[in-house]
């Protein structure tokens, strides 16, 4: 159920670009949290520079204008230790495929109890994996 919000500077990357980012990014997920592969749901924002503000460094980390906030929305329940490792698993795939540096690419994990989402028909079909945990 991962959805993925992809947030880039306008004019940084062009489609071939993002496409790079969009499979390294699901592919990352497939890999850190064995979701199927038909599990894709991404929206990919393009921003104007008045629209996509970021401080040049934080924690010791230099960000150019190839950076790119990465949003990833998922069901609850998963331990410490697959979420630190989905972190490390899309940085190392992003980084790879779109060229930047490791600095470039900020991360934001956000978790959900299953009975919060519809897939559609305005069922909540996962209700059941947070009512195990």
């Amino acid at each position: 159920m991962p959805v993925a919000k992809i947030h880039v500077l306008e004019g940084q990357y062009n489609e071939a670009r993002i496409g790079k980012v969009s499979s390294a990014v699901q592919n990352g997920l497939i890999n850190a949290l064995g979701i199927p592969p038909e599990d894709f749901f991404q929206i990919i924002h393009v921003l104007r520079r008045s629209q996509f503000r970021h401080t040049p460094s934080f924690l010791g980390l230099h960000y150019s204008d190839d950076l790119i906030i990465l949003e990833i929305t998922f069901i609850s329940g998963r331990p410490r230790e697959k979420r630190l490792a989905l972190l490390k698993t899309l940085n190392d795939g992003v980084v790879a495929a779109a060229g930047i540096s490791p600095d470039d690419l900020l991360i934001t994990l956000y978790e959900t109890a299953g009975e919060n989402i519809s897939f559609g028909r305005g069922l909540a079909q996962r209700a059941h994996i947070s009512a195990n945990n």
